[in-house]
Parts: structure tokens; sequence; C-alpha cells
């Protein structure tokens, strides 16, 4: 059998789920690949992968891929990392520049801009360069972790404390999606190893990837160990279907296809 092709995010909140591939311990034999969540669902489909830590908006644009059970990434609120960056009031937002990164991300921003603001902006794909973006839009949305703590632009919108706030439930970023007709079972095991090796040695990560970043050791450690969530419990799922049925009512897919697990 050949290795297991496995792509994910290079964002901060994954390295929990990944790290293991890299030590000496792991006896997987795995490849890791890293790309940003649009590049990591395109190679997904077209076979280039086996399985991929994608947004998981990927897992509703149509049938094909399962969900990993009991591992994602999400949070229960305030995620500091997915963010709306305005240089006027929310209310007053009439056009937002879209990180291209984005795949989930982009839809929460149409959907929570409608449902909380009443805001139906102008939308722009956009590379994600904050200054050129607020230089052409009202807003930007930008994920990932060089602009985890900074603060530049006049209001700020954490997506997941909105979501919180107008649902009451967790969001589910991403989450390891495979192919039906790839070696999902044996993914499913090699992937949950993984996260259980990270979850456990948490601490120590957080070490690792605040020297490696330059980031405050405090701001990574209370990132890995109280905003971010590595399980898929029953109130996540909710959250999950929900944004589902949300991205469907606001027309960001076609229809509402059946969320499905590996081993289902």
């Amino acid at each position: 059998m050949s290795a297991l092709r496995i792509g994910s995010v290079p964002y901060l909140n994954a390295k929990p789920l990944v790290d293991w591939f890299h030590e000496p311990e792991c006896d997987a034999d795995a490849e890791v690949t890293y790309a940003v969540p649009a590049e990591l669902a395109a190679r997904l489909r077209d076979g280039e992968l086996d399985v991929a830590m994608v947004s998981v908006f990927e897992l509703f644009r149509g049938p094909g891929l399962r969900m990993v059970p009991g591992v994602s990434v999400s949070a229960d609120g305030p995620v500091g990392s997915v963010r709306l960056l305005s240089r006027v009031s929310p209310r007053r937002i009439g056009s937002v520049a879209l990180d291209t990164s984005s795949l989930t991300s982009a839809a929460l921003t149409r959907v929570l801009l409608s449902e909380v603001y009443g805001l139906q902006p102008r939308y722009v794909p956009h590379s994600p360069d904050l200054p050129a973006m607020l230089a052409v839009c009202d807003a930007a949305l930008i994920i990932g972790d060089l602009r985890l703590f900074a603060r530049p632009a006049s209001h700020v919108i954490d997506l997941g404390a909105e979501w919180k706030a107008h649902t009451g439930l967790p969001f589910v970023y991403a989450g390891w999606l495979a192919r039906e007709d790839g070696p999902a079972a044996a993914a499913a095991q090699i992937l949950t190893r993984a996260r259980d090796w990270g979850v456990s040695h948490l601490e120590a990560l957080s070490t690792r990837w605040a020297e490696r970043m330059g980031l405050p050791l405090a701001r990574v450690r209370d990132y890995f160990l109280n905003v971010m969530r590595y399980g898929l419990d029953e109130p996540a799922w909710t959250g999950l279907r929900t944004f589902q049925e949300r991205c469907v009512a606001h027309g960001l897919v076609e229809a509402r296809v059946p969320l499905r697990m590996v081993g289902e």
C-alpha cells in the first residue's frame, strides 16, 4: 500500500492535528503537504490527496466526501484567527474583500452579515493582503496566523463570537475530509492517533510554535488550550448542520446533501 497522502492547512490551529507526523515516534506511512484550504479542496477532489484538513464548506458542495469522526478544528465562541476587519462601522459596510484562501469563513461572513446586520454588501475575492483589501472595500475577511492578535482596523468582528451569539452553538471551521473511493477507514485510524498525540502535547506544542512563529507564549497556549477544540461532539455537530442549513437558505450551495462520517 502506498503512503497515505495527507493535505493540511499551514495555520497554527492545525498543528496539534499534524505535528505527530513529523515526530520520530510516528510509525504511520504518510506524506503531509501544506496548502491553503481552497487549494486543498481542489486537490482532494482531483484525487491528488487521500485526505485533507479542508474547510467544512467543501462537505456541503456535493457528495463523494466523508468526514473523519471525532476530529475537527472548532471553537465555541471567539476564535481570534477568523475575523472581519472594517474601516467603517459594521452596519455601514457596503463592500467586503474575501480572502481567497478561505471557503468556510467566506460563507460564514455572508450568512452573518445578512442575518445579524441585515446587509447584502458587494463581495470581492481578493488575495490576503489587508491594506490592499481595505483600499478597495469597506471591510476585509482575513484568516490565518500572521494577524492573529493584531488589531489593524477600526472595527473588528470575530466570526466565531458572532456565530455563538447568533446561534448559541459552536462553529466547526475544518475537518479531515476523505474521498469515498480512497483509503478512508485507514486514514481515520491514523488521523485519530495524530489528534490524540497532539491533544496530549498541547503544552509542548505551545512552546514550540510560539518560538517558531514569534508569538507570545501565553497567547499561543491560551489559543491551543482554551480557544480551539479538536474533537467533534454533539453540540459541534449540531453547529455544523445548522451552518449547512444557513448556507442552503442563502443560496451558497445548491441543495442540502447528507453529511456522512467515515465508516457510515
